[in-house]
């Protein structure tokens, strides 16, 4: 039962942050549905782009459970701890804009600009709200993280290292529910393409 206790704790730790840490990246990811949907031709750079072979996409559309683990790698490796793990131990707080600017990203990619577009959104508004809500409790470590080592008494320490370190134990422990909610996420979104969408298109 620890596991599930101690990180719902450190989340009532500062319920204030949460929410608005909730808003920001929910809010960025419509924001760029907006966006997407008044300017359809618009293209962003991401952080994941082309040279993915016609025979891996084959394999990723037919095998849900290889598609699912690409996901899970994609999201975990290069959203949570590339986009905001990592920045966020090098400079505090830099995780939490960057991974804003990302789902804004990710928002104008899938705005629904057309019926073909929309349809798609319904399955995946699920997989959305799962992954958002992992990227929020990585959001939410980071952010403790920082506050605490600019004032140490944020996590009841003395000293920038202590709380430093113990801002560290507060990502590890959110770190269990994050990659949870990330696999599942994942392999929904990755069996919703191969099995559900194409029933729901037409296909």
């Amino acid at each position: 039962m620890k596991l599930l206790r101690r990180p719902v704790e450190i989340l009532r730790s500062d319920s204030r942050a949460l929410v608005v840490l909730t808003v920001l990246i929910f809010g960025a990811l419509l924001l760029g549905m907006g966006t997407g949907t008044l300017f359809p031709g618009l293209e962003l750079p991401t952080l994941v782009s082309g040279g993915v072979s016609g025979d891996l996409v084959h394999t990723m559309i037919t095998n849900p459970w290889f598609f699912g683990t690409v996901i899970l790698l994609i999201n975990l490796f290069v959203a949570a701890v590339g986009g905001i793990l990592l920045p966020s131990l090098i400079v505090p707080f830099l995780g939490v804009p960057a991974i804003a600017l990302y789902m804004f990203n990710v928002g104008v990619s899938i705005a629904p600009s057309g019926s073909t577009a929309a349809t798609v959104l319904i399955p995946h508004s699920l997989t959305l709200i799962i992954e958002l809500t992992a990227y929020v409790l990585v959001m939410f470590g980071a952010y403790q993280l920082g506050r605490g080592w600019i004032r140490p008494g944020y996590l009841g320490e003395s000293s920038r290292r202590r709380a430093y370190v113990a801002g560290l134990r507060r990502l590890a422990w959110l770190a269990l529910p994050t990659i949870v909610l990330l696999v599942i996420g994942a392999y929904y979104e990755a069996f919703s393409v191969v099995y559900l969408l194409p029933g729901m298109l037409g296909g």
